[in-house]
């Protein structure tokens, strides 16, 4: 299912229009619940909740809020919400705070928000993950809050926009994706069960052109499989560790790896908020191949980034 959320403002409200936003879901989303209000109010976290209270960002203007539920799902919350998140980064959206279940305050951040009731909305208090995210212009505030969660083999997704006043609801078109095409299966056990087997575990659906050192993406399961798994183990610590084909001079390769590798290392850090110091990234260049580099398809297999854990305990 693909939504495309059009930006659509009063005319005189900004200078130039906003573009569009394409979000991902599973095929298997359903709309559950669609608001929309010329002028509104939200509250919108912006820390985890304390005993001092939780901070807030009181957001006005025009308001829409929508639910989805994906029936059946089998992923995770992190799952769910990475592919989201990362559309909103790559639309030019900032994140101002993100945090899962336990780290947000469970029970009470999560009965301090106004959230759609059951059944439209579920929250499963030790199974959930929160984001706002904010586009600003000289104009005015774009700003959206996103709560996840899942339980009876459901998954949830919460979204609440507050933009310009008088703005219009979001426009929805769907798209003719099939079911296996999001790119979101449930199955992602097998690269986190090979991690912690063998040590390594090769970071496959990421795509790196010849030469190129930038992601070719803007989402990647493994990416989200990773960080899922780091954040329910805080304790982990890994390296990645950048492989190139075998064309050009060995030391270009090695600084190419390396930076194919930083670049991983960075889309973690600033689309899941992994410690930076939890993660390295190291290149080796052509010197370990795991195919022929005679062959398109073997230097394509070549290109590449593994996960190394570093844990000695």
């Amino acid at each position: 299912m693909r939504l495309r959320l059009a930006h659509l403002f009063l005319a005189g409200v900004m200078a130039t229009p906003s573009a569009a936003l394409d979000l991902q879901l599973p095929a298997a989303a359903r709309l559950a619940l669609e608001e929309t209000e010329p002028m509104g109010r939200y509250e919108m976290p912006t820390g985890p909740w304390t005993q001092a209270g939780m901070a807030r960002y009181d957001a006005e203007g025009g308001f829409s809020r929508m639910v989805w539920q994906v029936v059946p799902y089998g992923g995770t919350t992190v799952q769910l919400l990475a592919p989201l998140r990362a559309q909103l980064v790559a639309d030019g959206y900032e994140v101002l705070f993100s945090c899962t279940d336990r780290d947000c305050g469970g029970f009470d951040f999560r009965f301090g928000i106004d959230v759609a009731p059951e059944p439209v909305m579920h929250v499963n208090l030790g199974d959930f993950a929160y984001l706002i995210a904010r586009r600003q212009t000289a104009e005015a505030n774009d700003t959206i809050a996103l709560i996840v969660s899942r339980g009876g083999g459901h998954g949830y997704i919460h979204l609440v926009r507050v933009g310009p006043p008088g703005q219009e609801g979001p426009e929805v078109t769907l798209s003719s994706r099939a079911p296996d095409e999001t790119g979101l299966p449930a199955d992602t056990g097998a690269l986190i069960a090979t991690l912690e087997r063998t040590g390594t575990a090769t970071l496959d659906d990421l795509q790196f052109e010849t030469g190129a050192s930038t992601l070719s993406g803007d989402m990647y399961l493994s990416l989200a499989t990773l960080a899922d798994y780091l954040i329910a183990n805080p304790e982990k610590r890994v390296v990645l560790v950048g492989h190139t084909d075998a064309e050009g001079a060995l030391q270009n390769n090695i600084e190419l790896s390396r930076a194919r590798a930083n670049s991983v290392r960075s889309f973690l850090i600033s689309t899941y908020d992994i410690a930076p110091e939890r993660l390295r990234a190291e290149g080796v260049g052509y010197l370990a191949p795991r195919a022929p580099n005679s062959t398109d398809d073997g230097r394509e297999l070549n290109r590449r980034v593994e996960v190394v854990l570093t844990n000695t305990e």
